[in-house]
């Protein structure tokens, strides 16, 4: 938010007001009789325009009054003790963290650390700063603004040697500054250069729609509307302060019937307002229910295309988990196969170990003479193939 303006000491000196200012106060409200229909802001041009046209006598008139009155102000605020917790001036002791400018933006002297390295002066501003007093006594009479064109003026025509030695001043000074600056570690809420770091929100004034209805216009409207015109014809060239005199004497000047016809133009220009306004807030709250209806729409068919993506997602993972289970099914029968395949093998190995012991001990036999049927624990039989049957061999 921007800055709001701090209280006050009820106690405390009144402010010293400027001449215009002066001028303004004094003069609201013959102005605004003059000018009823005026608003705020078109009183306040129609003032300043007036101050602008007065003779050089008449406005130092209001120059002494502004003078006086700082006199009063300075020998009050000399005697006045301010309480607790105010300044010298009576206002609110508040610590102030950013610094905005009258239309609500940051300004550019934001809060500084107070132990940041003091900044670097350009040649100018050393000369200026180191001149200022000897001009002054020279130019009493000079103000602020004419003593620093004159400072200006005087620093242009230094010759260039004199430059340079205010330039080698500066050079020294950003050295300084850059050196402290290095050594320089800012405390939480600063960059690196001591500036404040924290922003604020500032309230800006919303933007009037411009399909939004024409304001209705007061009678004393149509009647400048319709006279001024006529008042340029009469007066070619005429300012824009004795045009607004001229209008509301003519306004002033006219009939209860004369006014009540501006009158009627400015019911019906009320009516029509009214109306139009209406239908204007009917389109608002139709373009509302639409917008709220096409949000809706959208979240629907967000929220269906999120469905649909958690169930593509489900369905992928339900295809890999088949996949894996596939997977392990075939790994499984590859291992059961492979543990046939094994248990076949030793079988054959065991059948032909034991075939081996069958041929040695029928060989045995045969070597000691014994037929087959006197050994009744040897089946000649059991030998399919004839070719390895050694009784057969033998015969």
């Amino acid at each position: 938010m921007a800055k709001s303006k701090p209280q006050r000491d009820p106690g405390a000196p009144k402010r010293n007001v400027s001449a215009y200012l002066l001028y303004q106060n004094a003069k609201r409200d013959e102005f605004k009789a003059v000018n009823p229909d005026m608003t705020f802001g078109q009183l306040a041009k129609y003032t300043s325009a007036m101050y602008s046209e007065l003779l050089n006598a008449e406005k130092e008139t209001w120059t002494e009054r502004a003078k006086a009155d700082k006199e009063r102000y300075l020998q009050e605020l000399a005697s006045y003790v301010p309480p607790a917790g105010y300044d010298a001036k009576g206002d609110t002791v508040v610590p102030q963290l950013v610094r905005t400018n009258k239309s609500g933006k940051r300004s550019a002297k934001a809060e500084r650390d107070a132990n940041a390295p003091k900044r670097n002066m350009s040649a100018y501003l050393l000369y200026q700063n180191a001149m200022r007093d000897t001009f002054r006594q020279q130019n009493p009479t000079l103000t602020f603004g004419q003593l620093a064109k004159f400072t200006s003026g005087m620093y242009k025509c230094l010759t260039q040697e004199e430059k340079s030695t205010w330039q080698a001043k500066a050079e020294e000074d950003k050295k300084r500054y850059d050196d402290e600056l290095a050594q320089y570690v800012p405390p939480p809420g600063h960059d690196a250069r001591g500036k404040l770091i924290e922003e604020q929100t500032h309230k800006r004034k919303p933007k009037r729609d411009p399909h939004a209805p024409k304001r209705a216009s007061g009678a004393y409207v149509f009647f400048t509307n319709e006279m001024r015109s006529v008042v340029m014809e009469q007066f070619p060239g005429i300012k824009f302060v004795d045009m607004g005199r001229i209008l509301g004497e003519r306004w002033r000047a006219l009939t209860k019937d004369q006014k009540a016809t501006y009158e009627k133009m400015a019911a019906e220009d009320k009516t029509r307002y009214e109306q139009e306004m209406h239908q204007y807030t009917a389109n608002q709250a139709a373009q509302q229910q639409l917008q709220a209806m096409q949000n809706l729409h959208h979240q629907q068919q967000m929220q269906q295309m999120q469905q649909q993506m958690q169930q593509l997602q489900q369905q992928q993972m339900q295809q890999q988990q088949m996949q894996q289970q596939h997977l392990q099914q075939d790994q499984q029968q590859q291992m059961q196969q492979q543990m046939q395949q094994q248990q076949q093998q030793q079988q054959q190995q065991q059948q032909m170990q034991q075939q081996q012991q069958y041929d040695g001990s029928a060989l045995g036999i045969l070597a000691a003479g014994i037929s087959a049927a006197q050994y009744p624990y040897f089946d000649p039989n059991q030998y399919q193939n004839s070719e390895y049957n050694p009784f057969v061999q033998l015969k």
